[in-house]
């Protein structure tokens, strides 16, 4: 591989393996959990969604306006099934004894869900699903192996990447069932879709050259735009977008550090760190709220949420007896419901943060 492909694996195994060794090192502890606690009046509730297995950052959980996830469980030990979510139920789609695993990544405020299902005999034939009142509808590829739907928006429009007959990886979406490849940017031949929003926006990433650089892009009305990168930087991935055109996601600097930024009017902000690299900035709402991971030490990382120029460890903002210890924020919504990544009773949970004012 090229350096800059070894680059973009080597940014996205740190923040997995960040995780990995936050979860070995809390195993039947409550210091992370006392020392991140905050002492003032708490600003949001924790419930509780159930045990969880975190995949890679561009494929999480999903969140609506009804406070419904899109995830997946694991079911007889050894295999993962897709599921819709909230704080009463876990319901699994599809059928649960069909072979292989299945993930569900998007949801919208219909409750219609979509993701992938993997082949169990070769994981790189994996196919895009779509799911709506229990009926699940595989859908279409660009002529490859596979397809890989994240997010569906309130229209129905399902965005996420396929593989091409030439076995490139472009991003791609779909509308009433049929697929159509989203492109590069100018002269490139990889990209990925990771989050559409009702108006049409998509963001991903793309590269400018066969094995070249590359930067986050915002699809808008079919057309690709280059978000740039930071100062001394070669690698940039835009994760998520709002109704206001801004995206987030990361990028390194020029120190070679892996940075949660926001990409907005051209220009891109680092958006700092609880202390460490890599950090990640996964989702963005319309007021400008962000969230995502970040390390407060070497492989400790911690969920965080970014506002009016501050970013600030979310444990500080729940009660201190919650038994919590909060790892990834991964959505944030129009309501300020957060759904995030925790350790709770010595293992790794799904959870939402609502806030207290709500309810």
């Amino acid at each position: 591989m090229k350096k800059n492909r070894d680059r973009e694996l080597s940014l996205r195994y740190q923040a997995l393996l960040a995780g990995v060794i936050l979860i070995c090192a809390t195993c039947g502890t409550s210091a992370g959990q006392a020392k991140d606690a905050g002492s003032h009046s708490p600003r949001y509730r924790v419930v509780d969604l159930g045990a969880f297995m975190a995949r890679e950052i561009d494929e999480r959980p999903g969140l609506n306006q009804k406070e419904h996830v899109a995830s997946w469980q694991v079911i007889l030990q050894t295999h993962t099934k897709a599921a819709l979510v909230d704080s009463q139920r876990s319901m699994l789609i599809g059928n649960p004894s069909q072979m292989g695993n299945s993930f569900a990544f998007g949801i919208n405020d219909k409750d219609e869900l979509a993701g992938i299902l993997e082949s169990p005999n070769d994981l790189r034939h994996t196919q895009a699903f779509y799911y709506k009142e229990g009926a699940l509808q595989i859908l279409p590829a660009l002529g490859g192996r596979f397809a890989v739907a994240k997010s569906i928006a309130n229209n129905g429009r399902i965005t996420g990447n396929a593989e091409t007959p030439d076995k490139h990886v472009h991003a791609a979406t779909w509308l009433h069932g049929a697929v159509y490849d989203l492109g590069t940017l100018p002269g490139g031949d990889f990209s990925r879709a990771f989050e559409g929003n009702d108006s049409g926006d998509i963001a991903g990433e793309s590269n400018t050259a066969p094995n070249g650089k590359t930067h986050a892009v915002l699809w808008t009305n079919g057309s690709v735009h280059d978000l740039g990168l930071l100062s001394g930087g070669s690698f940039s991935s835009a994760l998520a977008v709002n109704h206001r055109h801004q995206a987030v996601g990361f990028a390194d600097d020029d120190e070679g550090g892996s940075r949660a930024v926001l990409f907005s009017s051209g220009k891109v902000t680092d958006l700092g760190s609880l202390g460490d690299e890599p950090s990640s900035a996964l989702s963005i709402n319309d007021a400008g709220q962000i969230v995502g991971g970040s390390p407060v030490a070497e492989g400790k990382m911690r969920a965080f949420l970014w506002e009016k120029g501050h970013l600030v460890n979310l444990n500080k903002f729940i009660p201190q007896d919650s038994g919590w210890l909060l790892m990834t924020a991964y959505r944030i919504n129009a309501d300020g419901d957060i759904l995030a990544e925790g350790f709770h009773n010595g293992t790794t949970h799904l959870c939402l943060l609502i806030p207290t004012t709500k309810h």
